[in-house]
């Protein structure tokens, strides 16, 4: 396909497969069309792909990138209209603790204005992922680094730095354990963690399960931990709760085309057997509703039918939540704290269920991701796009988060 006809193909599945489309008209595309040339630099066509998009106000499962970028390597952070660099790979030119003051020349207001239609939610603390994009597009930024203001390049990080999802358990101290978990996909790795975290139970009287960073992946991988939130001998239907539920656009394309990730997925090594009853269950819906558009989510909950509480768990389980945690993650921290023991702190998360269950597709160096279902919170006015799951205790984010654990030594004082 050329450039035209990669637009063209995703303008029709924004209006005919995406499930935004019961609620979202997003920006008329031919202004855009008219901005096409076969001739146009990749990146010239990606920012124009991307001030599309951008105009769904769908972060992360509405989105276009090249598979043949090199990882950014850092990650940003804005705050108070100051943007921070809060992490940062070898190579990359930047480090942990920079203020960018601008980018290519601008000042970070002035870029901003200039770059807008690029971004794709109007609040700075969900802008991380189009500032990253922007500031390695640019090449060049000034920072202020150890009280010097520095002009920097930005270059690619080297491989060998860029650091894996991590997943991490130890004690605190002789009774508090603490879990981290980036993501809900590494089924190996979390099962490790499950393992050791049951082969030390006994000493457990808090558990601290951090997934500020969570990039999201199956919900069935956080299911075996609901045993350990629940009261004792009370089951998941027991706990009040707000459910929803959800819809799923079943297009005869959106239909083939999660039929054929699931069986992809299926074939990977390690899965688990939640995993695969949930996607068999997803799969027979799909089949069943073929070519029939919006049709509620019947899912018939049987993995929570024989979860109750634990005698042996934690007293209170603390979840530290923040804006890049999306996805699943979102999933996990909603669920997670509307059981009695169970206290979310940090921030709100990034706040993408209300479109999910998303298709990738590929062309040639392109990829674009967007989503099939819809939740049914949106028609009740609970939708949780550009909010997130709001924390019951937060912590705004601030410049001391560079220097310490702000949230974590939070939830150790309360402890005490």
């Amino acid at each position: 396909m050329d450039k035209a006809e990669i637009f063209n193909t995703i303008v029709g599945i924004m209006m005919n497969d995406s499930s935004t489309l019961k609620d979202i008209k997003g920006i008329n595309p031919d202004a855009f069309r008219e901005q096409l040339n076969p001739d146009m630099e990749d990146e010239d066509f990606l920012y124009l792909v991307k001030s599309y998009l951008a105009g769904f106000g769908v972060v992360s499962h509405v989105s276009f990138g090249s598979h043949q970028a090199p990882a950014k390597g850092f990650e940003l952070r804005k705050n108070s209209g100051r943007l921070f660099v809060t992490s940062a790979a070898e190579g990359t030119g930047l480090k942990k603790g920079d203020e960018i003051i601008a980018v290519a020349g601008l000042g970070i207001d002035d870029f901003f204005r200039e770059n807008q239609a690029v971004f794709v939610s109007a609040k700075e603390e969900r802008q991380y992922l189009d500032w990253a994009y922007l500031v390695k597009r640019s090449g060049c930024v000034d920072v202020v680094r150890d009280g010097r203001t520095i002009s920097q390049q930005i270059g690619d990080a080297d491989p060998g730095t860029l650091p894996d999802a991590l997943f991490e358990a130890r004690f605190l101290n002789e009774n508090t354990y603490y879990m981290k978990m980036e993501d809900f996909a590494h089924e190996e790795e979390i099962q490790r963690l499950y393992d050791d975290l049951e082969a030390n139970i006994e000493k457990i009287d808090h558990l601290i399960i951090d997934v500020r960073v969570n990039n999201g992946g199956s919900d069935s991988l956080y299911f075996p931990l609901l045993p350990y939130a629940l009261p004792e001998g009370k089951g998941y239907d027991d706990v009040d709760q707000e459910a929803y539920g959800m819809e799923i656009l079943h297009t005869e394309a959106n239909v083939d085309r999660r039929l054929a990730e699931f069986s992809s997925y299926l074939q990977t090594e390690g899965i688990s057997e939640e995993t695969k009853v949930l996607l068999e269950e997803m799969a027979g819906e799909l089949r069943r509703n073929r070519g029939k558009g919006f049709v509620k989510y019947d899912s018939d909950n049987s993995y929570f039918a024989g979860v109750t509480g634990r005698k042996n768990a934690p007293e209170k389980v603390y979840i530290l939540s923040d804006v890049t945690c999306g996805s699943s993650g979102d999933n996990f921290v909603s669920m997670m704290k509307q059981m009695p023991k169970v206290t979310v702190v940090g921030r709100p998360t990034l706040g993408i269920l209300d479109y999910s269950n998303c298709v990738m597709l590929h062309f040639g160096k392109y990829y674009f991701l967007y989503p099939t279902s819809r939740s049914l919170a949106i028609d009740e006015g609970k939708g949780m796009n550009d909010v997130g799951v709001i924390p019951d205790i937060h912590i705004p984010w601030s410049e001391e988060h560079l220097q310490r654990d702000v949230d974590l030594d939070y939830v150790l004082s309360l402890i005490k």
